[in-house]
Formats: C-alpha cells, structure tokens, sequence
C-alpha cells in the first residue's frame, strides 16, 4: 500500500491541473451580486449642475453600469467602444468614477465625449467596494435594478459582439422591449 500512496496522490494532482487546464473560465471572476439588486447608494454626480447617480437610476430596462478612471488607461482605450454604445446601439450607459479627481474626470469628458447618462463621482471607492469592484474598469449589465452580469476588464467589439450585447437582446427581448 505503501508504493501506491504516492501514485495515487500524483494521480490526483493531475486530475486536478488537468480540470483547471481545460474547464476553468481564467477571464471570469465570480460575483455574489448577480442576481442580486444593485446596492443602495448616492453619489454626487462629476458634473456639479446633473443630478446625482442613485442605484435608483439603474432600474427599469436593461442598462450598463460603468467603473472607471482617468488615471486607468485600460478605460481610456475603452471609451471609443463606450461611445459607440451610446451612439449606435442607444443602450443607457451609467458611469461611476472611482477613486478619481471629478476636474480631471470633467475635462477627460468635455475633450473625449461624454457616454454616460449621469456619472457619479466615487472619490473614496466606498460603493465600487459595495459592487465588489477589483479594478478599473469593470462593466455591470443590470436589469430592473438587479445585477446580471459582471464583465471585468475594458470592453472591446468582441466583448461586445459576443457576450454584452447578446445578453442585453435576450434580456430586452424578454422584457417585450425590442
């Protein structure tokens, strides 16, 4: 029994690498909020004269919610998409700005366009803390006020072509909204 011990721990271990080699979803990071409704929160909007952003806001039809950053330059290569999407495929994009100066994020608007209906400004990162936020940026398609999807990373045409804008058909086909 003795000889086989090391075998069968070795057998083991490689059923297990072999299980994350081929099955593990590296690009995914679990969220316990989908499912869930967005937390409750209030953020003063980056434009000083708008509204400010309430998880209120985020109910009714499908919409995106936004985390991003000036100083993210993964966010700045994002934004022509964020663009298209509000331009093109007329889908509301709400936007929180994290841990970022509000003058820096204004101008970065004013000159690169703006996509977001409002913009909340979260200096401190106390609500992206809430959505379980790693980094910028991350992208939350909600439905009714209740998260459904949690995509990390800037969203690009394959990104959107083949896993946010399907989503958002199938949600808005079910809602009887086309």
């Amino acid at each position: 029994m003795k000889y086989f011990t090391p075998f069968f721990a070795l057998f083991i271990l490689l059923g297990l690498l072999g299980w994350e080699l081929f099955y593990a979803k590296p690009g995914e990071l679990p969220s316990a909020l989908v499912g869930e409704p967005v937390p409750n929160f209030t953020l003063p909007n980056i434009f000083p004269a708008q509204p400010a952003l309430q998880s209120t806001d985020l109910n009714g039809r499908v919409i995106l919610l936004n985390v991003w950053a000036t100083w993210c330059q993964s966010c700045k290569n994002e934004h022509p998409m964020l663009m298209k999407i509000k331009n093109e495929y007329h889908v509301p994009l709400f936007g929180i700005s994290y841990k970022d100066n509000a003058d820096d994020a204004i101008a970065w608007l004013k000159q690169n366009g703006n996509p977001f209906v409002l913009n909340g400004n979260d200096g401190n990162g106390d609500v992206a803390i809430e959505l379980g936020v790693y980094g910028t940026p991350e992208t939350f398609v909600i439905k009714e006020g209740r998260i459904i999807y949690r995509h990390v990373g800037m969203i690009d045409e394959q990104t959107w072509n083949e896993k946010l804008y399907p989503l958002i058909q199938q949600n808005e086909v079910r809602n009887g909204i086309e």
